[in-house]
């Protein structure tokens, strides 16, 4: 009787750690504690990606990922910027034409088109685009 009360026991754990890894994570706060007033150079930035307000977070967020690596972590440095400054502005309109479907977690900055002084080969000319 003991073995078929472990058994049950184990049975249920596996199931709900089973549920549990296939369980989609929901931020419950705001990725950003803090925002920039300041843009980042364009050059120096990778991607970057829009969280729009939510239950728990009434802030629309704005995250570029840096080509800079932490040299503590190793990992890419994120930045914060506030949505209401130009280079926010420019960013949203380049998301919102990108991630139409709502899928994309992020844009790489390159797909954006927003680098001034960048040529385009147009047929047999290469022509220089200017925002």
């Amino acid at each position: 009787m003991a073995f078929l009360t472990h058994a049950v026991s184990l049975f249920l754990v596996m199931v709900l750690y089973i549920q549990h890894s296939n369980a989609q994570s929901i931020p419950d706060r705001c990725r950003c504690p803090a925002t920039s007033s300041k843009a980042s150079r364009w050059k120096n930035i990778e991607e970057f990606s829009i969280t729009e307000p939510r239950s728990r977070c009434k802030a629309t967020e704005i995250i570029l990922t840096l080509k800079t690596v932490n040299s503590k972590t190793k990992e890419k440095e994120q930045r914060c910027i506030k949505p209401n400054i130009y280079q926010a502005e420019v960013l949203q309109e380049c998301w919102n034409r990108l991630n139409k479907d709502g899928k994309r977690t992020t844009v790489k900055i390159v797909e954006c088109e927003i680098f001034r002084n960048s040529t385009k080969e147009v047929g047999n000319t290469t022509t220089i685009a200017q925002p």
